[in-house]
């Protein structure tokens, strides 16, 4: 759903609000007055000058105004004392207001600009990502959102850590569109400040600072639950710590799941009694050249088997594919949530109930993965190829 620019008497309103709170409407009366009288008085000063310049009071309103804005046209000149002593006056109090105003408005455009750097105010990005909390692998996370991306992606930090820490992280990202919206992710203002019901996905740190241990798989399905809510149809991508919360971050509507630590054990064990084999992971999991990426498969070879799309894909760039992936059919929260009354289900259920609300529905169902598939395999419209590009 696009967002909807307020009606112009709402826009005008705030418009109003604002000059009225930067006291510019003083700041124009008072200038308008000194016009007047300036005008008034240089006229009278040079009504009795011999060969006068300023002849007609639209003469003297013209050169208060000249004078005032400190232009000079050089084409009036008061020829008395007096007009000259008037001038002066024109001239220094002209500066003084011109400087008010110009301070006034380059004081808010700089304002503005750190405001919009800490992201004080709303993000109006659209196919956006959103990273939900913090924490140590936070910054590689980032690093591959950055390098991943086929175009220049926009990334959106939601999170409750010091704005300086995190303004830290962003400097060290130049050249990145990168947004910060301080505030706890899993309050619904904090993530429409952050403009989710536009993000095209979310990434659910697991946020160790608050909630320690396997607390903070619960508040990860809650940060989950958050943005389902807001936007169901949002790839959400959450990290879990312990391998059985991964159930219940099913149920609360994750897309994918990541157990921190879940493969430790296998590349300790490989590199003991395997030699290179670790080191071929490592680099197919490391950002850069022979990473795992995921290719399209085009729509001309549905319907045919996994044996001849291998071929082209190889030939056309050579792309080496390892496995296929499907997006599964669409699945229900309703049909996710057990009766087996565990805590996370508990909460789950109180969450909604507490909101008033029915179970929430998900458009985006599971991802089923086939690795090695047989040459027979029949390409299906939701498959994508997972494999290694060439490298030089």
């Amino acid at each position: 759903m696009a967002a909807e620019l307020p009606p112009p008497t709402t826009r005008l309103r705030y418009f109003w609000l604002y000059v009225q709170r930067e006291n510019i409407p003083r700041l124009a009366v008072l200038s308008i007055a000194l016009l007047i009288v300036g005008t008034s008085a240089i006229y009278l000063a040079e009504a009795t000058a011999p060969d006068p310049t300023i002849r007609t009071f639209g003469d003297a309103f013209w050169y208060s105004i000249v004078t005032m804005a400190t232009v000079g046209y050089g084409d009036l000149t008061p020829r008395t004392g007096g007009g000259k002593v008037i001038g002066v006056l024109l001239m220094l109090s002209g500066m003084g207001f011109l400087s008010l105003f110009t301070a006034t408005i380059a004081s808010n455009l700089v304002a503005r600009r750190i405001r919009e750097e800490r992201a004080v105010e709303n993000v109006s990005w659209r196919d956006h990502v959103l990273v939900c909390g913090w924490n140590q692998y936070g910054d590689r996370v980032l690093e591959g959102l950055l390098l991943a991306s086929d175009r220049k992606a926009q990334i959106v930090l939601v999170n409750e850590d010091p704005e300086e820490a995190v303004l830290e992280i962003i400097a060290g990202h130049r050249g990145a569109s990168l947004r910060y919206v301080r505030g706890d992710p899993a309050v619904e203002s904090t993530l429409e400040r952050a403009n989710v019901r536009q993000a095209q996905a979310g990434v659910v740190l697991a946020d160790m600072s608050r909630s320690p241990g396997a607390a903070a798989d619960e508040r990860t399905a809650l940060l989950t639950l958050a943005l389902k809510s807001l936007k169901p149809d949002i790839k959400v991508t959450a990290e879990a710590l312990d391998l059985t919360s991964e159930a219940h971050l099913r149920r609360a509507g994750a897309d994918d799941i990541v157990i921190s630590g879940e493969f430790n054990g296998f590349m300790l064990s490989a590199a003991a009694l395997s030699p290179g084999m670790s080191q071929v992971i490592r680099r197919l999991l490391s950002f850069g050249e022979g990473e795992l990426s995921r290719q399209p498969i085009p729509e001309e070879y549905v319907g045919r088997s996994f044996g001849e799309v291998l071929q082209v894909l190889r030939r056309q760039n050579g792309f080496l594919t390892l496995a296929i992936v499907t997006e599964g059919a669409p699945m229900t929260l309703d049909t996710l949530l057990t009766d087996d009354y565990s805590l996370v289900d508990t909460f789950i259920r109180q969450q909604f109930s507490a909101a008033g609300t029915e179970y929430l529905r998900f458009e985006a169902g599971e991802t089923h993965v086939v690795v090695n598939p047989p040459d027979d395999y029949i390409i299906q419209p939701q498959d994508a190829a997972i494999g290694i590009p060439r490298t030089a």
